[in-house]
């Protein structure tokens, strides 16, 4: 956003809003001082209001309560897996054997076998 006065007055709002939720929120300026420049892995906004024609915005807007939340586009969905020690030991092993397959081939290979496990110890 250009750096005016007031434009300095919401980075400040938004600086504060962010430090009360405990995210971290870089201000900075570009290297001519014509624009202020908000980083982070996500900026709170708290309220409509801030936004302007004047701004761009690089990320996804999504509606947060009473505000809103930019994320970036290019952030990546994260799936964490729970494994037990006998599955990630299985894992290992399917991995030193078959070094040529990729990751999601080892992780079919792995869930199959658990499924099979399943089904066998189910009857």
């Amino acid at each position: 956003m250009p750096n005016t006065l007031e434009n300095q007055h919401i980075a400040r709002h938004l600086r504060d809003a962010n430090r009360q939720a405990d995210n971290t929120l870089h201000v900075s300026f570009d290297a001519d001082l014509k624009y202020i420049v908000l980083k982070g892995n996500q900026i709170i906004v708290p309220d409509k209001h801030v936004f302007s024609d004047e701004m761009i915005i690089e990320g996804e807007l999504k509606k947060k309560g009473k505000g809103y939340l930019i994320q970036p586009k290019d952030k990546g969905k994260t799936v964490n897996l729970h494994l037990d020690s006998e599955l990630v030991s299985e894992l290992e092993e399917i991995k030193r054997h078959v070094q040529s397959k990729t990751q999601h081939d080892l992780l079919l290979t792995v869930f199959k076998k658990g499924l099979a496990q399943y089904k066998s110890e189910d009857k």
